[in-house]
């Protein structure tokens, strides 16, 4: 017997009917949420992050470092001074965010060392490469600031989501060129035609990123194929690429 609700007879559905009505429903709501383009999206991206809780811990780290547990607090409506509206301060945020992933891992000048110090002790240059690629790619997978930035992609439709990933991304390849372009100098390398620097600093981040993701959601066969310590397969892959887009540069350069 079907159930009723005033005159109208619903039709009974089994549990495994609902189930998948409900499951459908849900992802047609999950992938239209990719294509908001509203200021929404900007706040779904930190949704967890409200103005009432960043100025108590603002509060509690300016005490901290004055020593001081009377200072006067932070108070939400200074914080309405510099930005009107939570969402302008999410804005902000993600700008914030990004502009701090950007920064290399080693960073630029300790990579440039290492290129250096490796060429001096005869190192090759897979050996070099692996180095400091193993370190980015350990940083990355515990990193909860790379965490929060995967996060901002299903939101990447909003032009200000977009606007700070892009930031991110070009701010990024600019850095990662320079040492791509130190290790190609410190080991007598050069591009290989077409290929600009810029596209294999592009490419690696690519490899290294689907890795990172991979690894944070505990897939297997991420280990060394060949089972040598300090190596994994992604170091191993972006070892393989940066051999496809480069050459020995057989003109002398300059003394």
């Amino acid at each position: 017997m079907a159930a009723q609700t005033g005159n109208r007879r619903l039709p009974r559905r089994s549990l495994d009917e609902t189930r998948s009505l409900m499951l459908e429903a849900a992802t047609k709501l999950v992938c239209a949420g990719t294509s908001d383009t509203s200021e929404e999206a900007v706040s779904a991206a930190l949704a967890h992050i409200r103005v009432k809780r960043v100025t108590e811990e603002a509060t509690r780290i300016m005490r901290e470092r004055l020593g001081d547990d009377t200072a006067p607090a932070i108070t939400t409506g200074s914080i309405y001074q510099i930005w009107p509206a939570q969402s302008d301060f999410q804005a902000e945020l993600l700008f914030h965010l990004t502009g701090r992933q950007a920064e290399l891992v080693p960073d630029l000048p300790e990579s440039i060392r290492r290129f250096r110090k490796a060429v001096e002790s005869g190192t090759p240059w897979q050996e070099a490469l692996n180095d400091v690629l193993t370190d980015n790619h350990e940083n990355h997978r515990v990193d909860p600031i790379y965490r929060v930035l995967l996060g901002f992609y299903a939101s990447a439709a909003n032009p200000r989501v977009r606007d700070a990933l892009g930031h991110y991304g070009q701010s990024f390849t600019k850095v990662a060129c320079e040492a791509y372009q130190a290790l190609l100098d410190a080991y007598g390398l050069r591009m290989r035609a077409p290929y600009e620097v810029e596209h294999l600093a592009t490419t690696i981040a690519a490899l290294l990123d689907g890795f990172h993701m991979r690894w944070i959601a505990g897939h297997p066969n991420l280990e060394d194929p060949q089972g040598e310590d300090g190596w994994s397969l992604a170091t191993r892959a972006a070892v393989m690429v940066f051999d496809q887009f480069t050459e020995e540069d057989s003109e002398p350069q300059p003394g």
